[in-house]
């Protein structure tokens, strides 16, 4: 039984006796109790009390006049931060890798999606004098960071942030204490700007694998630009203060707001400056994030700092291409900084409860575009980072995220046609003996490597039990084609998801153990040693819910076996048998610890897992991520170790990592939404004794939805205007109480509830997903680059055409660029053509009105095959000769729109000036459409970028 510490507390459960053939029956419930935390004065009361409405936006506007504000207090760092000297703000693309205090302006390595040279963006010296950092008074919080230098009689406050658009700015209050009038001398530089221009300092860089190019500009008030520096000199009387701002833009031709912010902050008085920027970062909070109240205070603080943790490790680049275009979630910006598959799904169960929509279903469309229309792999524009992805339930999350925010169903063409690629694609991959479950021999990705015990038993493939995600794609892709109406379809997904479900339950069974196991191929055995991985199948509701296969989940009742804390990945007595590897601990295995028992204690009741043991999941969870269980410190590392009882004696050396997820459980589990592909609005909460709790203003399709507990029992009343029971409000309206904590399902069109209700109305204007209209110009933007329109119905003209070339590569194929998926594969591809121009040739088989073309361009970047062209013509035949159309000079990797007269034709083709060197021009899709509106001749429109968030 595990050894009771000063952090353990509470009764040990003990299990009736349980004997079953070839396992020794599971005595010990899970005896560790509750951790204690720390610094709990650390954590703000919000401004203003709770709101039936939008309580995040009651905050913000509380506050908004000024530059104080709540996230900023309750997140603030001061002092030495024993997590390191990582610095919280950042832009869009934008950051710093590494963060040097003791450097006035961005001292370590700058980053723009990634380290670039590993150098300070820039630094800032003053002179004369020595002038020595501060650490008891740095003051950080997520929107800027203040310290403060000193030097004789003069004092430098710095105050530094980084803009949504890449711009790095430096405020420096030049602090006369003396009794003297003094002059200082700055001087300030940037290895990324160098060339004078006027009063700025101008360059260019190429950023980690040429993914793309930025144009530095670097100025400062009052400075002058001479030999690659800005200099100024500051005349400061006795006892004064001269303030002088300094900033760089971090300029990118796909981000033309990154060059209009530049402008706009360099044109703003340091004071005005600092005040835009603290508004507009801390109004995305309210604009984005739901309000939660919990009645512990740690754990309230960690949930918003999760929150801030998914935008710290957030990249929303817009790189033309498939590499980084998509907004896109990030594993670990300050370590490997890589967008792998197996992370994904985690953070899109967090991403989807954020208010905009892009946050969830861009890293979908991601991964759904890069992976070639089959099984998901790792981004590809960090191969140095790339692991098997296998272990991925990517498909299923973004699911979810549709069932919450909906939208035209136009979307589903690909969300469906992405799970049903990831799911034939992964059993075409691994399943190479037909029985429909995935084998391999070798577990590389982050928290599954060394530390899956399976892989050390015997050498050789192994049938795994991560074929339970292979079944949820299957599920997914089922789905949306169900909403879709395609019966045909459905019934393919659904007899591929029962095949894989049959293949797992008959192949993984061990009925001599009862247990779930992974199957050595070339023997044909069970293998005895097993990890979380091996009950996958129970999280997603795979295995059948009888008594039978329940009897798997005895282990959980051992903390010998699994433990609630730490969270291992590998089973600890099969550890310990195998003696092998590492045995660390991280947000990923609580991740999927806590989904394991989401879906157990409402599918597979047992005698042996609990409400209980949830909520200790949950507080051990949020104890992990402070130093020490301090909440003055919160810090997600990738991984931690060497657990000695009573603390954590290793953290790794990547910190504010978002490796795994745990916002939905408060949303999901807690206060109980389940997602449904119908216009209901389900709760299903697991009770973890909570008197009361607060969802507020989450959006649900077309409305705001917000669920409140207050325990009728103690006679207390937590939230005003909220009466005691369990509510459900839409647009800040009750339309459900409830006297108990217990599930039901609401109908809005009729006010039904499934149990008795105290009160219950109506609220028939909430849609169901496929209802939905997602219009705002960065959907639309962002859709159009995966190839899907959100502002039209118009029919793609260009579907069902016979396509010619004038030279295809082996390999590729002309039918390509008409599946309506414009992937990086498959594609046309002309690599190889010895020609100077090439056509593709677009036969429509009757004469059609053209005005508009949709062309999705290849560029290849990893092996330098594929490049956008030169240039290229839009040209119709008029029936005796080719007649261009439009014509542009810069077209952009993947999606590029043109418009144009409209025209009357039966064929259209596209004349492309090869790129120069050896890489050619390759097609992923095009699309042709009537719109029907007034053009102007040969008038070419790109795509948009960057729009704002």
């Amino acid at each position: 039984m595990r050894r009771l510490t000063a952090y353990t507390m509470g009764l040990v459960l003990i299990v009736g006796n349980l004997t079953t053939p070839g396992q020794q029956a599971a005595r010990a419930a899970q005896p560790i109790g509750y951790p204690a935390f720390t610094g709990t004065g650390s954590i703000p009361a919000p401004p203003v009390g709770y709101s039936t409405g939008d309580t995040m936006r009651a905050i913000y506007d509380a506050e908004a006049s000024g530059t104080d504000f709540w996230m900023d207090r309750l997140l603030a760092r001061v002092g030495n931060d024993p997590a390191g000297t990582w610095l919280m703000s950042r832009g869009r693309a934008a950051f710093m890798y590494t963060h040097n205090p003791a450097v006035i302006g961005f001292g370590g390595n700058a980053a723009y999606w990634d380290n670039i040279s590993s150098q300070n963006a820039y630094a800032i010296t003053a002179s004369p004098g020595t002038f020595t950092e501060q650490p008891a008074q740095r003051r950080q919080t997520p929107s800027h960071w203040r310290s403060v230098h000193t030097g004789g009689s003069i004092r430098l406050d710095v105050t530094k942030f980084i803009t949504d658009n890449n711009v790095l700015v430096t405020n420096v209050a030049v602090v006369n204490t003396g009794t003297a009038a003094a002059t200082v001398a700055l001087n300030a530089t940037s290895p990324y700007a160098t060339t004078v221009s006027g009063a700025e300092l101008t360059g260019t860089r190429a950023v980690k694998n040429n993914l793309t190019t930025v144009y530095p500009r670097f100025s400062g008030d009052g400075f002058t630009a001479a030999n690659g520096a800005l200099n100024r000199s500051v005349s400061v009387p006795a006892g004064q203060t001269v303030t002088v701002k300094v900033q760089l833009g971090l300029v990118a031709t796909e981000i033309p707001e990154s060059r209009t912010e530049y402008d706009a902050y360099r044109g703003r008085t340091p004071a005005d400056a600092y005040a835009t920027h603290v508004r507009a970062y801390n109004r995305w909070w309210a604009d984005n994030v739901p309000y939660i109240d919990v009645p512990d205070a740690a754990i309230k603080k960690n949930i918003y700092y999760r929150w801030w943790l998914m935008r710290f490790n957030h990249l929303d680049a817009d790189i033309p291409g498939q590499d980084f275009q998509f907004p896109q979630s990030i594993e670990g910006v300050t370590g490997y900084n890589n967008a792998i598959a197996l992370t994904q799904p985690m953070h899109i169960d967090d991403l989807k409860y954020l208010r905009n929509p892009e946050y969830a279903y861009g890293p979908y469309l991601a991964v759904g575009q890069y992976s070639a229309n089959g099984r998901f792999v790792d981004n590809p524009g960090d191969p140095e980072n790339w692991s098997n992805s296998y272990t991925q339930y990517i498909a299923e999350a973004a699911w979810r995220a549709y069932e919450i925010h909906g939208g035209q169903p136009a979307m589903l063409r690909n969300f469906a046609r992405y799970a049903e690629g990831d799911a034939k694609g992964q059993l075409a991959t691994y399943d190479t003996n037909g029985n429909g479950v995935i084998e391999y021999d070798w577990g590389a990705m982050t928290g599954n490597d060394a530390d899956a015990v399976s892989f050390h038993w015997r050498a050789g493939n192994l049938d795994r039990t991560e074929t339970a995600y292979v079944w949820s794609a299957a599920n997914a892709a089922r789905d949306a084609y169900a909403l879709l109406g395609n019966a045909a379809k459905v019934t393919e997904m659904q007899t591929l998801a029962d095949r894989i479900r049959t293949g797992v339950v008959n192949t993984l069974w061990n009925p001599d153990r009862q247990l779930l196991e992974h199957k050595h191929v070339a023997t044909n055995t069970h293998v005895p040693w097993k990890e979380i991985n091996n009950y996958y199948p129970y999280a997603v509701g795979l295995m059948p819910n009888t008594a039978q296969y329940r009897q798997a989940l005895r282990l959980f009742a051992d903390p010998a076996e699994y433990p609630i804390f730490p969270f291992y990945t590998a089973n600890q007595k099969d550890k310990a048998a195998a003696n092998t590897g590492s045995n660390n601990f991280s947000t990923i295995n609580s991740t999927v610890q806590f989904r394991l028992y989401s879906s157990v204690l409402r599918n597979y009741p047992n005698e042996w897992m609990n409400a209980e043991d949830y909520k200790k999941l949950l507080y051990w969870n949020a104890w992990a991520q402070y130093v020490d269980g301090n909440t003055a410190w919160p810090d997600a590392n990738e991984f931690w170790a060497d657990w000695n009882g009573s603390s954590i004696t290793y953290r790794s050396w990547i910190h504010h990592n978002i490796l795994g997820s745990s916002n939905w459980t408060i949303i999901e589990d807690v206060a109980g939404l389940r997602p449904r592909t119908d216009a209901r609005v389900e709760l299903s909460p697991i009770n973890i004794g909570w008197s009361h709790f607060a969802v507020n203003n989450l959006r649900y399709r077309n409305a705001d939805l917000s669920i409140v507990w207050d325990d009728p029992a103690d006679g207390v009343v937590r939230y005003p205007g909220v009466p005691q029971g369990y509510s459900i409000f839409l647009n800040g309206t009750r339309v459900v109480t409830v006297a108990s904590l217990v599930p039901f399902v609401y109908d809005p069109a009729t006010g039904a509830v499934s149990v008795t209700a105290s009160y219950s109305a109506a609220f028939p204007s909430l849609q169901a997903p496929q209802n939905v209209t997602q219009n705002s110009a960065r959907m639309v933007d962002v859709f159009a680059k995966a190839g899907v329109d959100l502002t039209s119905t118009t029919p793609n003209l260009a579907a069902g055409s016979t396509v010619t070339a004038s030279y295809t590569t082996s390999g590729t194929t002309t039918a390509a660029v008409i599946d309506d998926l414009p992937t990086n594969a498959p594609l046309w591809g002309s690599h190889g053509s010895p020609n100077a121009t090439d056509w593709l040739e677009l036969n429509l088989g009757a004469t059609r009105t053209v005005d508009e073309a949709r062309v999705y361009l290849r560029n290849d970047r990893a092996t330098n095959r594929y490049r956008p062209p030169s240039a290229y013509s839009v040209q119709y035949w008029n029936g005796t000769a080719w007649v261009t159309a439009a014509t542009t000079t810069a077209p952009q990797s993947n999606y590029n729109k043109v418009t144009f007269a409209a025209v009357n034709t039966n064929r259209l083709r596209l004349v492309f000036t090869q790129p120069s060197g050896t890489a050619k021009t390759g097609v992923t899709e095009v699309k042709l459409y009537q719109r029907g509106t007034s053009r102007s001749p040969a008038a070419i429109r790109p795509s948009s970028a960057g729009t704002t968030r």
